[in-house]
């Protein structure tokens, strides 16, 4: 449950900080003129905030599972981004877009499916007495 709790706090941290990065970056000018205007804005500082919120939430997250198994689950913030995006940036978008984002959950569906920490599936299929550098 913790390791959900966890997965679920990844997924919302990286959308909030993706939704509130754009939100603080100007559509015109210069990029000196954007990089300028958006290191002051407070939607920026809180993406900031976030991303410190983000790390410590990962590493208690890559404590409890395999990256190859929780990376993987947590694209689905790519789906919400684009969905928020769409709703709150008035973001196109296109059937393409649709097909990637079914293809992204596809992919989650049979992630979550599998084991989340294989060292824990590899100490219980190990014989009694076998060391795990010989399996």
């Amino acid at each position: 449950m913790l390791l959900w709790t966890g997965l679920f706090l990844a997924i919302s941290l990286d959308t909030s900080v993706q939704l509130c990065w754009r939100a603080s970056v100007p559509q015109h000018g210069s990029m000196t003129h954007a990089l300028g205007a958006t290191l002051i804005k407070p939607l920026f500082l809180l993406s900031l905030l976030l991303h410190v919120w983000q790390l410590f939430n990962w590493m208690m997250v890559l404590a409890l599972a395999d990256l190859s198994f929780v990376q993987p689950i947590t694209a689905l913030s790519y789906i919400v981004v684009a969905v928020s995006s769409h709703w709150l940036f008035s973001e196109n978008l296109d059937p393409l877009q649709f097909c990637g984002i079914a293809l992204v959950l596809a992919g989650v569906v049979l992630v979550s499916r599998t084991p989340s920490n294989s060292s824990r599936v590899t100490a219980m299929h190990q014989q009694p007495g076998t060391s795990e550098a010989a399996g």
